[in-house]
């Protein structure tokens, strides 16, 4: 015998079933929507570092770093990581760095242009005439002189760099600064505090000059120190609970 489901019961389990597909699918969506919101657009870079802009907007620093050391005590070279971009119709020159009270920011990598003089020892060189005196050598009793040479000066300590910094980005191009490059920033004489991992140098200012003659800055209240990239530790061996 054939039963029969009354048409209003069915059109009841009819609607129920297309309520919960529609339940479903909105909670598929949000949870799609959820991962792309809170996951995606929110995620940083995964390299430590400053990003800035100039005040008007046209050079960008980017990834700005100390570079990794254990500590630099007082009196050691501070190498700076950057990066800069060039945005602007016109070419522009990185012409200036200060760091608060930290030390003297200089260019290390670029040739230096000082004029070398010539060797005093050039003109002492000996002559192939010879004396026409008839006089006698010298007695050989004659006792040698004891004067001595004075000891020469030990040369200063060459500088780090130069203090006169002029590098040049094109336009719609840019920079990188770093040790990997073999020209960076540095700060020559670390003065103060000793800097040591996870702190950083405050106070600096980036100057920067237009072909035009117009200048802009950036300012950068902290600069941390660059983290060093290791892999993960590896999990320990897993153990089962007493008893099992």
């Amino acid at each position: 015998m054939t039963r029969t489901i009354p048409a209003a019961r069915r059109r009841t389990v009819l609607g129920a079933a297309l309520l919960a597909s529609a339940a479903l699918g909105v909670g598929l969506l949000s949870g799609c929507s959820a991962g792309q919101i809170t996951q995606t657009d929110t995620q940083v870079a995964p390299v430590p570092g400053v990003n800035a802009q100039s005040a008007d907007g046209l050079i960008e620093l980017r990834q700005a770093t100390v570079a990794y050391s254990n500590e630099y005590k007082p009196g050691s070279v501070v190498p700076i990581d950057v990066w800069l971009f060039n945005n602007a119709k016109q070419s522009v020159k990185l012409t200036g760095v200060t760091a608060g009270s930290a030390g003297t920011v200089v260019l290390v990598g670029s040739p230096a242009a000082s004029a070398a003089p010539s060797p005093s020892s050039a003109s002492a060189s000996p002559s192939g005439s010879k004396s026409s005196s008839s006089s006698p050598p010298s007695s050989p009793s004659s006792s040698p002189s004891t004067s001595k040479s004075p000891t020469p000066t030990p040369a200063a300590p060459a500088p780090v760099g130069s203090s006169k910094i002029g590098v040049e980005i094109p336009v719609g191009g840019f920079v990188s600064l770093s040790q990997s490059t073999k020209t960076y920033l540095a700060v020559e004489k670390l003065t103060g505090e000793e800097l040591r991992a996870g702190s950083a140098l405050s106070d600096l200012t980036f100057t920067f000059t237009y072909a035009d003659g117009s200048t802009t800055t950036i300012t950068v209240p902290e600069l941390p120190m660059t983290v060093p990239l290791s892999p993960l530790p590896k999990p320990s061996a897993v153990v089962g609970h007493e008893g099992e």
